[in-house]
């Protein structure tokens, strides 16, 4: 089986789960986690989520859908205006993980997506931060994604998740799946000497 199906299965099986709230998506394969998220949140029908936006700049929404290869994607003009997607009605937030915000508690959102979720994967304190405001969010489902492995491990994270899914791509494109591991392997070389 294709693992881009595999992932995009134990999405939508997740996203159907009324016993599981969390979600790690991680995995080196950046454009298909990215993409299997949104076509899978796509696929649920009417939808109305948030996109938290942690320690990004000003770009940051436009960056969250150039990941997943969607460049004529048109993102609002601030944070907090709607947008379109398909099937999804999309809301950006700029989250600190520096101080608890609650700014968002209050709503019941389909789906919150927390992205770029490596900024966090070393620091207990805002990992911490995450877990609480996720058991005070009315937001059915949470979904940390990950960009950037494998030179960021979000490991860190699993112990406060419900599921993880891991999307590699080591079956459907070996050739990119080694190409990436070959250059993470010589970066972390050329650190050490």
């Amino acid at each position: 089986m294709s693992d881009i199906k595999n992932a995009y299965d134990q999405v939508v099986d997740f996203l159907s789960n009324e016993s599981e709230k969390t979600l790690l998506l991680r995995g080196i394969a950046d454009k298909e986690k990215h993409q299997v998220l949104l076509k899978a949140l796509n696929a649920q029908g009417e939808m109305k989520g948030l996109i938290n936006l942690i320690h990004t700049s000003k770009n940051g929404m436009e960056d969250f859908f150039r990941w997943a290869e969607l460049y004529k994607v048109k993102v609002p003009q601030k944070y907090g205006q709607g947008m379109k997607l398909s099937n999804l009605k999309i809301f950006f937030n700029n989250l600190t993980t520096k101080s608890n915000s609650d700014k968002y508690d209050d709503y019941a959102f389909d789906f919150m997506i927390v992205w770029p979720i490596q900024s966090v994967t070393k620091n207990e304190k805002e990992i911490q931060m995450l877990k609480e405001m996720a058991g005070r969010q009315k937001t059915k489902k949470i979904i940390y994604l990950t960009i950037k492995e494998p030179w960021y491990n979000p490991d860190s994270l699993e112990p406060i998740v419900d599921r993880t899914i891991k999307l590699d791509c080591e079956n459907d494109d070996p050739v990119e799946y080694k190409r990436i591991l070959a250059a993470y392997d010589e970066d972390m070389k050329s650190r050490w000497y």
